[in-house]
């Protein structure tokens, strides 16, 4: 399960089972523990539990905006925040390995959606492609999350790596934009709030993972609660970044793709 063998006493690595009796007490734990107590409960980590609905608001919000501008590419980020908090919040309630995986699932679910709009703007795929191209990147990196923990293997360096290469992706997207013959600059602002806010929050949730911020008893906040407070402020921002493009037919705003191909 990718438990490491002499986990550090105290550490996200030493997998503390639950008691006899408990709901979810026969599942498999998964291959890390917040500083959290995990409670004999149906949801055994409260703090890191209810914070995911922070996901769902902001999901809500994202999907009546897109609807507004009668956008079906901008109405996907909606559903893909609500289940980016759904699955968290499974996994978080429960503590269980088969419910990690779906914790994954929800974070690659924004993740390569942020990805797939990218490969647009960089004119790398057309907009009939990038349900087929979204779907099949989700469901082949989900796949991998078990078979890597088969072996040992940190998947959990997976979604780490996803988010360099989005932000390579804007780096590229952003030189191009500034080349000869460029159709559109756009404006960073919300961009570079939605990354304070994710490394705000990648911090919390560090400090958190490390104990140097660990109050185990605390059930009402904590720095892995924080890191799904801000990350999903972050991918509301990122939202209102994506806002400004023309994404689909009959609507105002700038071109999708920076330069042709």
């Amino acid at each position: 399960m990718g438990v490491h063998d002499n986990p550090a006493p105290g550490s996200q690595f030493d997998i503390i089972p639950l008691e006899p009796g408990c709901p979810w007490y026969s599942w498999s734990r998964p291959n890390v523990k917040w500083c959290e107590e995990n409670l004999c409960a149906w949801i055994t980590a409260p703090a890191n539990t209810w914070s995911n609905v922070a996901y769902i608001l902001f999901g809500l919000i994202m999907m009546r905006q897109a609807k507004k501008m009668k956008s079906p590419t901008l109405h996907l980020f909606g559903p893909a925040s609500i289940i980016t908090g759904v699955s968290s919040f499974a996994f978080h309630a429960s503590y269980t390995y088969v419910f990690q995986i779906f914790d994954y699932f929800g974070m690659f679910c924004f993740v390569y959606l942020a990805i797939v709009v990218n490969f647009r703007r960089s004119n790398v795929i057309a907009r009939s492609q990038q349900k087929v191209v979204f779907w099949s990147l989700v469901v082949v990196s989900t796949v991998l999350v078990p078979i890597l923990g088969y072996f040992d293997l940190p998947y959990q360096l997976l979604v780490l790596g996803l988010v360099f290469f989005t932000l390579g992706q804007e780096i590229h997207i952003w030189r191009m934009s500034r080349k000869k013959g460029s159709h559109v600059v756009a404006a960073y602002g919300w961009n570079a709030l939605g990354l304070l806010f994710l490394l705000a929050g990648v911090t919390c949730s560090a400090l958190d993972a490390t104990r140097v911020w660990c109050d185990p008893k605390n059930h009402l906040y904590n720095g892995h609660a924080l890191w799904h407070l801000l990350t999903s402020i972050g991918l509301f921002c990122f939202f209102q970044f994506y806002k400004q493009f023309a994404w689909d037919k009959g609507m105002k705003g700038l071109p999708v793709v920076v330069v042709d191909a």
